[in-house]
């Protein structure tokens, strides 16, 4: 049985696109993306839905011509930007025995693309997106959800997310939560030594 775990954001923590590829829908396509960001996309971010069923309608709304395998390989791998600097880290509190896992909103596929074609499973202890928890961060339920599956104290949860209002949260069902802002200050936090210049 773990004593302690940390919990780590994706996207604005562990990986730092220029531009999350949702936001540069938004910006080209805004009734779309806001209509498929809204409602299918947010069904399938809590496991009530998969995108590779949702998204099809709306590709060639999308301006997209080609195959819903084309377009998945240009979102995931348009964020494909690991923050090698707190990956690092994550590999040192890891080996002074420190559990870690994602806690991320995100879909089942991405999930999958971060594990795997990214390899964050080889840096994590696993992990709870919302779509396996089935509800999204901010929402309490998620932390509820989250403390039991681990079996500990919210107290024993450090938590860290780029996102005040998930940081909040957390805080409020007593995790020791932190917003992320970089890697330097994550590590004075987590008692990791300062990296060379």
């Amino acid at each position: 049985m773990i004593e302690r775990a940390l919990l780590l954001d994706v996207d604005g923590v562990l990986v730092t696109p220029p531009e999350l590829f949702g936001t540069r829908l938004l910006r080209a396509y805004p009734q779309a993306a806001g209509e498929f960001f809204g409602g299918p996309f947010l069904e399938a971010s809590q496991g009530r839905a998969d995108l590779r069923a949702v998204l099809p309608p709306y590709l060639e709304r999308f301006g997209h011509a080609g195959t819903l395998e084309a377009f998945l390989a240009e979102w995931f791998g348009s964020e494909n930007h690991p923050n090698l600097p707190m990956l690092d880290a994550v590999r040192e509190l890891r080996a002074l025995g420190w559990p870690t896992y994602l806690a991320t909103n995100q879909e089942h596929h991405r999930v999958r693309y971060l594990l795997e074609d990214m390899q964050l499973a080889a840096l994590t202890d696993g992990e709870f997106s919302s779509a396996s928890v089935g509800v999204r961060k901010p929402d309490p339920v998620y932390f509820g959800e989250v403390a039991r599956r681990l079996k500990l104290p919210p107290r024993q949860i450090v938590f860290w997310d780029d996102a005040p209002a998930n940081v909040n949260a957390a805080a409020e069902a007593g995790w020791q939560a932190h917003l992320f802002t970089d890697t330097a200050h994550f590590r004075t936090v987590m008692n990791l030594p300062p990296t060379s210049p």
